[in-house]
């Protein structure tokens, strides 16, 4: 009593091949906004690293900060000021600091024309992120009396960790 089983012969030669050209793409994309994110990410890493850096070498044996030659620039910008910081920039535009741009590219949109300089207007989202790293400290403050920065009168520096009002910053606009 032999019962024969029927075998259905099925070819499967080229479903490997269809995956492949099926996935591949969105493998590509997924990849590609993988590296740019852990670009990006990286980039500011790094520009935290130099930025507190350099802030700490330009102000090196300097206990009051910020010092005056700081302060000349923003004479008649601020009222009030507590805080020393420095910002990291990738290049100027006029009067911009502009950090590093990264492009994301989007699947299946093609080119839209669109620089990181001059992004496309009435847009919702944009394909460029900019990296952006300020460091600043708390220091003495000092009080804007119309013609130059002083020292408040009665204040004897004192100590910028035990005072929260120090690191203050406030403008006469």
């Amino acid at each position: 009593m032999g019962v024969e089983k029927e075998i259905n012969n099925i070819n499967e030669s080229g479903q490997a091949i269809f995956e492949v050209l099926i996935f591949m793409p969105i493998l590509i994309f997924l990849y590609t906004i993988i590296f740019n994110i852990g670009s990006s990410i990286n980039v500011s890493i790094n520009q935290q690293k130099v930025t507190r850096r350099y802030f700490y070498y330009l102000n090196k044996g300097n206990s009051t900060l910020p010092g005056f030659n700081e302060l000349e620039g923003w004479e008649g910008g601020f009222l009030r000021v507590g805080v020393s910081m420095i910002g990291y920039e990738d290049k100027r535009s006029g009067d911009k600091s502009l950090g590093p741009c990264f492009r994301f590219n989007g699947f299946l949109t093609g080119d839209t024309g669109e620089t990181c300089e001059e992004p496309i207007r009435g847009e919702k989202a944009t394909s460029f992120i900019r990296v952006f790293t300020a460091y600043g400290i708390c220091g003495q403050t000092y009080s804007y009396n119309g013609s130059r920065f002083i020292v408040p009168e009665g204040s004897v520096a004192p100590d910028p960790r035990s005072n929260r009002a120090n690191c203050a910053v406030s403008s006469n606009n």
